[in-house]
């Protein structure tokens, strides 16, 4: 299992998440929005799913989560979050 490492923008879009959606549907169901996330995340670092490459970074990689997309790369032997964002948000802008 590859070590996994979330960038400081990750860790805030991830407490983004959490907050939008306890304040839209409960704590219950933000905890459970969050988990399927991070168990997205520790999928993708012991091999179980993999990402597909983006266009505008050529060394990171994807992968659609619920309503929204992990951008990652993987390096030095970890997975590395750089963002966690919703789907109908502009990559280039935020990559």
């Amino acid at each position: 299992m590859k070590a996994l490492f979330f960038s400081p923008a990750a860790q805030a879009d991830m407490a983004g998440i959490w907050q939008y959606s306890a304040m839209n549907w409960g704590p219950d169901q933000a905890d459970r929005y969050t988990d399927e996330i991070s168990g997205t995340c520790q999928a993708l670092a012991s091999g179980t799913k993999q990402g597909r490459p983006v266009t505008v970074r050529p060394d990171y990689q994807k992968i659609p989560c619920g309503s929204h997309v992990l951008y990652f790369r993987e390096k030095s032997g970890r997975i590395e979050v750089i963002r966690i964002l919703h789907a109908r948000q502009d990559v280039e802008r935020n990559l």
